[in-house]
C-alpha cells in the first residue's frame, strides 16, 4: 500500500463506506492525510468501532479450570476449559454449545439442563457481572437468580429449609426462582 500513489487509495476510497474508508485510512500510514477527511473524523466519532472486551478467571481447587469471556461483534462466547481435557465455547447470544475436542467440532443447543450445569460450575464467579448488553434472557435470567444470596448457599441448608416448609411453601419456594425450580423440580 505504501507504493500505490494517493490518487488512486482515495479513488478506491470513494467507493467504500464511511466506517471502511476510516480502516483503510488507519491501515495507510503514508497516505492517511489524504485519506481521512473532516467527513470521516465525523464518522468516526459518530459510530466507533468498539475493541473486544476480554475477562479471564483460572479457579484452582478441586476442580481446576480456566474460564475466558470475550465479547465482540454483538456476540457474548464464554471458553471454559475442565481441567485440561475438552475446551467449551458457550455462545450467550445464540445459546448454542461448541466442543473443541481433537479437531473435531460438535454444536449444540443450550437448554436448561446444561444452563445449570455451567452456572453450578461457576459458583463464586463473578466473570459475567458487566457483560449483559447481548446476552440472551433465559442465560440472563437463570444467571441471575442463581447469584441470589438464598440460593447461592448450600445445597444441605436448601434441603433442610425445604423439608422443614410446608408443600405448598415448598412449591411456592422452588417456583420462585427458574435454578431451584431445575435444582428441585
Amino acid at each position: 500500500m505504501n507504493a500505490l500513489p494517493y490518487e488512486l487509495l482515495q479513488h478506491i476510497a470513494s467507493s467504500l463506506l464511511p466506517r471502511y474508508q476510516c480502516r483503510l485510512a488507519m491501515a495507510s500510514k503514508w497516505c492517511y492525510r489524504y485519506l481521512y477527511t473532516p467527513l470521516l473524523r465525523w464518522h468516526a466519532r459518530k459510530s466507533p468501532i468498539l475493541p473486544p472486551r476480554y475477562k479471564y478467571e483460572r479457579r484452582d481447587g478441586y476442580i481446576y479450570s480456566y474460564m475466558s469471556l470475550v465479547e465482540f461483534n454483538k456476540q457474548l462466547v464464554l471458553y471454559v476449559q475442565i481441567f485440561s481435557y475438552r475446551l467449551y465455547a458457550y455462545n450467550l447470544t445464540h445459546l448454542y454449545v461448541t466442543s473443541i475436542e481433537n479437531y473435531m467440532h460438535s454444536r449444540n443447543e443450550i437448554d436448561i439442563g446444561k444452563l445449570w450445569r455451567l452456572y453450578y460450575f461457576m459458583q463464586k464467579s463473578n466473570i459475567l457481572i458487566g457483560c449483559y448488553k447481548y446476552i440472551h434472557k433465559m442465560p440472563l435470567i437463570m444467571y441471575l437468580s442463581s447469584r441470589h444470596p438464598l440460593i447461592s448457599m448450600p445445597d444441605r441448608i436448601l434441603d433442610t429449609i425445604s423439608n422443614i416448609l410446608t408443600d405448598s411453601d415448598r412449591d411456592t419456594f422452588i417456583s420462585s426462582s427458574t435454578y431451584l425450580s431445575y435444582v428441585y423440580g
